[in-house]
């Protein structure tokens, strides 16, 4: 079985590490997300590196719903992911790469599927009544489309 995975990624017109900084700062997440509405950082606050957990505020309907995510990778300006889990059952890993181009910087965000076995088919089965989404992979496409445009928009706007 492959990986369901949605990949997107936009130019934007500052440096790398501006725009890391930025996705990075998952507590703002909700302001370029359309489902995504924030985060609270576990333990310690500052800058989230590799291990540091966090809970994912998201809504895509009515009911809103919170997931554990754990921060997997974490190299300023190039690279930041996390995973993301539901009552300890693995759904999904979100990345963001940045490089390097002539006027700022290419941002690729993605997303890989991680439901697996009876605990990700209860998840797939049961996750529309809880969230509104019936079809996750094309929701998430649209999603990350517009994450990035509005990502896009604030750091060129000095926000």
């Amino acid at each position: 079985m492959t990986t369901p995975k949605v990949a997107e990624r936009l130019t934007i017109n500052v440096p790398p590490e501006t725009a890391w900084a930025a996705v990075s700062d998952v507590r703002r997440m909700g302001e370029w997300s359309p489902e995504c509405r924030g985060a609270w950082l576990l333990g310690r606050g500052g800058r989230p590196r590799q291990g540091t957990r966090f809970l994912g505020r998201n809504r895509a309907s009515w009911l809103p719903w919170v997931t554990l995510c754990r921060v997997v990778e974490a190299v300023p300006g190039e690279v930041f992911a996390f995973d993301v889990s539901f009552f300890g059952i693995p759904l999904s890993r979100w990345t963001y790469r940045f490089f390097a181009v002539p006027l700022g910087c290419e941002v690729t965000e993605e997303w890989h599927d991680r439901r697996r076995g009876v605990h990700g088919w209860l998840i797939t089965a049961t996750a529309p009544l809880l969230t509104g989404v019936t079809r996750r992979p094309a929701r998430n496409r649209t999603t990350v489309r517009a994450t990035l445009v509005a990502l896009r928009d604030a750091l060129e706007a000095g926000r």
